[in-house]
């Protein structure tokens, strides 16, 4: 049976909150929660999401498990001290949007490129000193497959595994692109980071690569467009529960920036962590049809 071990929490919406400790407040109710897996990466945020998890890891940093990412976005650091950052984060969000990544589609194929050595190589180094650690458990591609690495990138990202630097490599990309992929392409990658739930039904990739660990995300994605919070008290929990009884092995990560909806998502996922897939598809089904 699932437990809260198969939760993550993703982090990228941490810079969404204005003053640095209601971040950190998110991520310790979490944490007390049981919930011991933390998703961010160097886009979300411009490198802050990755700040502010790494001064919450301190004191804490084995009992946890961080997954971050590589390939999207530039690498240039920012000086401004997190708190300051926030605080013209959301000064700037009242007047303009100005998103800094345009991420593709579910359907859409992630363009190539190429992802030098140089880039890898900036990429870990100002992660681990975001994150205040000098291991990260999970190094996932972010929509970017493993053909876009140059040889010697891919060398040295092998070379880190051995070192201890990386725990696993994992690619983080939609459904799309993964299905294609032949288990020779995935040599060296313990890790499939990609959508699930409502809409986006992808468990077929957990018959596919069954030498993979399957990390969920999106499961909640179309729940939380519904506007009615009533009907939102449970559901949240439902979904959570349906994705890690299906995938009992991987991670299913959620974000949210209410503590309220955390606290909600957690109890549900609790609640019904033990129910059938069938009742959990029915009461799914039901919601949709409300």
């Amino acid at each position: 049976m699932p437990g809260i071990e198969n939760l993550g929490f993703g982090c990228v919406s941490l810079t969404r909150h204005t003053f640095l400790k209601r971040a950190e407040k998110i991520l310790s109710v979490a944490f007390d929660n049981g919930i011991m897996h933390f998703d961010t990466a160097p886009v979300y945020g411009n490198g802050y999401s990755e700040k502010i998890l790494g001064g919450f890891a301190k004191g804490k940093r084995e009992k946890i498990t961080i997954a971050t990412k590589c390939g999207l976005g530039n690498m240039g650091q920012h000086k401004i001290p997190v708190q300051i950052a926030l605080l013209l984060n959301s000064l700037k969000k009242n007047f303009k949007k100005n998103p800094l990544v345009k991420y593709p589609s579910r359907s859409q194929m992630v363009p190539y490129r190429e992802i030098t050595l140089d880039y890898v190589k900036n990429s870990l180094q100002n992660s681990l000193k975001n994150l205040q650690t000098d291991y990260v458990d999970y190094y996932l591609l972010h929509e970017a497959l493993p053909s876009f690495l140059t040889s010697e990138a891919f060398t040295f990202l092998i070379e880190q595994k051995q070192k201890g630097v990386i725990r696993k490599m994992g690619v983080a990309a939609g459904s799309v692109n993964l299905n294609p992929l032949e288990a020779d392409q995935l040599n060296g990658f313990e890790v499939l980071q990609y959508e699930n739930g409502a809409g986006c039904q992808t468990d077929y990739l957990l018959e596919k690569f069954t030498d993979k660990t399957h990390f969920y995300h999106s499961v909640l994605k179309s729940i939380n467009s519904v506007l009615d919070p009533q009907s939102l008290s449970e559901m949240g929990g439902i979904a959570l529960a349906r994705a890690a009884k299906i995938n009992p092995a991987g991670k299913v990560l959620f974000s949210t920036t209410s503590i309220k909806r955390l606290n909600e998502n957690v109890e549900g996922f609790i609640k019904f962590q033990a129910s059938p897939v069938e009742e959990l598809n029915k009461r799914i089904d039901a919601f949709y049809r409300s």
